[in-house]
């Protein structure tokens, strides 16, 4: 079971770091005492789905901004429907972390070229989307927390978080922009949102 206090304290104590910030940053070392506390330590599985879930909602909530770059491109949704047959143990994990390897490579090498803000952010988009998708190849709800980093900067761009580029997409700014680059509002929102509701909602499922 689910200590359902100690989820609350972390999701406050998120509140608190979230307000106290200038650039609107939650950071790594907070969200992952949020997703400890949601860890369910008699049932993996269900500690797992939770997981997934809360990152296919992120990739969901900042599609818009894939959809507004490439109009009618459905591989960000194709990834999130991979991500739910593997939750549903109806694909190959091996060859749905290929799919996945191999789609943000693509898209990357696409628009290794491109520096307009809106193509940018809906790279951020498609890289969630194919982290997510790789995430929920493996059923161990502890190795998705269990990195040693304390920062989202410390992350190698191919081992970044979902829900760290997802808030990207929507600033249109990963955390090291300047401010003055960075849509602040829409990064609060955002956070915001995961906190007030995402949470809860995967919680809730």
């Amino acid at each position: 079971m689910i200590d359902m206090d100690a989820v609350g304290r972390q999701v406050e104590a998120g509140r608190a770091e979230l307000a106290a910030s200038d650039k609107a940053i939650l950071s790594l070392a907070t969200r992952t005492r949020i997703w400890r506390a949601m860890l369910d330590p008699q049932d993996d599985e269900a500690s797992y789905r939770r997981q997934i879930e809360l990152k296919m909602a992120c990739v969901r909530h900042v599609r818009y901004v894939w959809d507004r770059a490439f109009p009618g491109d459905g591989r960000v949704e194709e990834m999130l429907t991979l991500a739910q047959e593997l939750i549903d143990q109806q694909a190959d994990p091996k060859q749905a972390n290929r799919r996945a390897g191999s789609f943000i490579v693509h898209v990357r090498d696409e628009l290794a070229d491109v520096h307009d803000l809106v193509i940018r952010s809906a790279v951020l988009v498609a890289d969630a989307a194919s982290s997510t998708t790789i995430s929920a190849c493996f059923r161990d709800p502890i190795r998705a927390i269990s990195d040693d980093a304390k920062s989202d900067d410390e992350l190698l761009p191919d081992t970044l978080e979902p829900s760290y580029c997802c808030a990207g997409a929507a600033a249109h700014a990963p955390n090291w922009m300047p401010i003055e680059k960075t849509d602040v509002p829409a990064r609060r929102a955002f956070w915001t949102w995961y906190l007030d509701e995402a949470i809860p909602q995967v919680l809730a499922n």
